[in-house]
């Protein structure tokens, strides 16, 4: 197909697909002629992981293009290029940082030991979650990591899921992908639903004699 199917099909500017082929996002089509390229059902899929990740996962150029840098890379384990695959959502953590930080962050990593979760040790969640715990308890939440157990329990739970979809995949490229928009794409739906339920116990609890949903009496 040439670019203008292409932009049709997918949804994608022109100006676009030129743009994420000068990157390094989007594989060059087969050259026809001068000024002309074909390309095919292989670079339609790979314009929809590109605006997952743009517009879904809200993530830079650049990131997309370590991501999905990964994504193509086959010298590497498939656990290794998940990890690779998480580290490269975020950026990594500062090299120095304030002592009411660190000492959460001793606090998240001892944490992570206690669970007997095996994260590598420069994985940026971690550094991200002693951020968002630290801040937390600036606003008076008096959380302690262990009372985030239950909650990674079921996270724990729905990973388990997520990994071994992505690892039944027929091929290493098809797996990272799967986990890749897992990530993004499944993450986000959580995290909207969570925003609905909190309206939505907010209108409750604002509404006297409302009744509780069926079932969470």
């Amino acid at each position: 197909m040439k670019i203008s199917e292409l932009s049709e099909r997918s949804g994608v500017s022109v100006a676009s697909i030129k743009y994420y082929v000068r990157e390094g996002l989007l594989p060059a089509g087969v050259t026809t002629a001068a000024n002309q390229a074909n390309y095919d059902d292989h670079h339609i899929h790979r314009l929809r992981l590109i605006r997952a990740l743009v517009h879904v996962g809200n993530l830079s150029i650049a990131s997309v293009k370590a991501v999905l840098d990964t994504v193509d890379s086959g010298t590497t384990s498939l656990h290794d290029a998940f990890g690779a695959v998480m580290h490269s959502l975020d950026e990594p953590a500062p090299e120095e940082m304030e002592p009411d930080l660190a000492q959460v962050l001793a606090e998240v990593r001892a944490w992570i030991r206690k669970r007997k979760w095996a994260v590598s040790p420069d994985a940026p969640a971690i550094h991200l979650l002693a951020e968002a715990m630290l801040i937390l308890r600036q606003f008076d939440f008096g959380l302690d990591l262990a009372d985030l157990d239950e909650i990674a329990d079921v996270s724990e739970q729905s990973a388990e899921f997520e990994v071994g979809f992505a690892r039944e995949k027929v091929d290493r490229t098809a797996a990272v992908e799967t986990m890749l928009i897992g990530t993004v794409v499944y993450g986000r739906a959580l995290v909207e639903i969570r925003r609905l339920a909190l309206e939505a116990v907010s209108a409750r609890l604002d509404t006297p004699g409302r009744a509780r949903p069926k079932g969470k009496q």
